[in-house]
């Protein structure tokens, strides 16, 4: 496979890690991220080789900034699930305190 593919790949599977996040689809988008993760790895493998042409190195950088912008609304969509995870938390932690300081003896 070769480098430009690997970038549209890993492109391609932001996308589905966006629609993931999008549809709060919490399991799929960590195993997306894993899968991009590992295409990731290869990309930086390859960044260690001789430098590629001029024409490949502007579509990859295109590439990258559109993988950016998605990284950066998925970061969005999982910080409000966070917020609304600690809240979840928050409310059966003071749940249990109640319980516990009115349970009978």
């Amino acid at each position: 496979m070769s480098s430009s593919e690997t970038y549209v790949q890993a492109l391609a599977l932001t996308d589905q890690m966006l629609d993931a996040a999008r549809k709060s689809e919490w399991d799929r988008l960590v195993q997306l991220e894993i899968q991009r993760e590992r295409l990731l790895d290869q990309i930086r493998e390859a960044a260690e080789g001789p430098p590629v042409s001029q024409e490949a190195g502007l579509a990859q950088r295109d590439l990258i900034e559109a993988i950016l912008e998605r990284d950066q609304k998925i970061k969005l969509l999982t910080q409000d699930w966070m917020h609304e995870l600690r809240d979840i938390l928050g409310s059966a932690t003071a749940q249990r305190l109640l319980n516990k300081t009115y349970e009978p003896l």
